[in-house]
């Protein structure tokens, strides 16, 4: 209900007893859950869910001849973030905020493995 009052789902087909909720719904509620989950702000999910009503789906399958802008965060030896900015609908700003939690993530964990 929160999200709906907030404008970043949609109401419910019908009203009172009736009201029933759609395929489409469950969607909404994936994507908020992935990207909030991910640290994206609940207004950025609200555009990106408005957005994506908006715009026709496109095919995001790799074909030959394809060229991608792919962001590679090198995060320690062995890992790294690759993120493609046009697929994940994160802004620049939510990236780096993404990563810095990462590096404090892995930092948190080393520290830990070293007192034990």
């Amino acid at each position: 209900r929160f999200y709906i009052q907030e404008g970043i789902v949609d109401k419910p087909h019908g009203q009172n007893k009736g009201a029933y909720y759609t395929e489409k719904h469950m969607q909404q509620l994936l994507t908020v859950k992935k990207y909030k989950d991910a640290g994206v702000s609940l207004e950025r999910i609200a555009q990106i869910i408005h957005e994506d009503e908006a715009t026709p789906q496109v095919d995001y399958k790799i074909k030959p001849g394809n060229i991608e802008v792919i962001s590679r965060i090198h995060l320690m030896d062995g890992l790294e973030l690759t993120i493609n900015p046009e697929k994940s609908g994160l802004t620049q700003q939510e990236i780096r905020k993404l990563s810095r939690t990462l590096l404090e993530t892995i930092e948190t964990l080393a520290q830990e493995k070293n007192n034990d």
